[in-house]
């Protein structure tokens, strides 16, 4: 008798240990889920706005309006060099990704800004959303900011640009029927205002850089892409 009561003794101290084991292991689990960083991809509000390895190390964000003229500068260089842009990507493992908003829409009432901000996001569910992207940058400087028209704040404002001006630019990057019902439907248009609502709370202005732990806002029009690279070298260094 006394034996079978130490053995049940030591089964159910056994059975005791065995399940606080299973807790510890549980609550550890829990912490490592909870802890663990989630990789750039995990964190990007749209995966097509994305340039660079989506399990990348470094991971820089631009919050950007099409219309802001001094976004469209540091857009402008981008793809002016665009093969360093991405060489620099690459060899610094870094993911980039474009957030973009109608900012200037929720602040000053500019159509062109929602406008714009909805067909990038039309051309986004057709895979085009860079081709549309870099597209719209390159026409608003043809059209505009490179005839001082639009160019900053203090530039003249853009006021004849046409009804179909953000359609014709979806066309010009291969885009067709689905895109333009998509556009004269505002199909993306909850997309763009919760956009900018997040946005919003992160940011008081265009453009807003968040590069690893560096964060900054602006960009000058007179800058050049050695201020790009200082941009993206600060959120290397922190």
């Amino acid at each position: 008798m006394e034996d079978y009561q130490k053995n049940n003794s030591r089964g159910r101290l056994w059975r005791t240990v065995a399940i606080v084991m299973v807790i510890f292991v549980f609550i550890g689990l829990m912490i490592m889920n909870l802890t663990a960083k989630p990789s750039p991809s995990e964190q990007a509000w749209n995966q097509a706005a994305t340039i660079g390895n989506p399990e990348a190390k470094n991971y820089y964000v631009m919050y950007t309006d099409i219309m802001c003229p001094y976004c469209d500068v540091f857009s402008r260089l981008t793809i002016e060099h665009s093969d360093e842009f991405e060489k620099y990507l690459a060899d610094n493992d870094i993911l980039f990704e474009v957030r973009l908003t109608d900012y200037l829409y929720e602040g000053s009432g500019s159509q062109a800004s929602r406008d714009s901000a909805e067909a990038a996001y039309c051309a986004m569910r057709e895979n085009k959303f860079w081709d549309f992207y870099h597209g719209a940058i390159q026409s608003l400087w043809d059209d505009y900011h490179s005839k001082g028209i639009g160019s900053s704040k203090n530039a003249p404002r853009i006021t004849n640009m046409p009804d179909d001006y953000w359609v014709q630019i979806g066309h010009e990057a291969g885009l067709g029927e689905d895109f333009d019902n998509c556009v004269a439907n505002h199909e993306t248009v909850d997309e763009i205002e919760n956009n900018t609502r997040r946005a919003l709370q992160v940011s008081e202005g265009m453009p807003y850089f968040k590069f690893n732990r560096f964060t900054t806002s602006g960009f000058d029009s007179n800058w050049g892409w050695d201020y790009v690279k200082l941009y993206l070298d600060a959120g290397l260094a922190k």
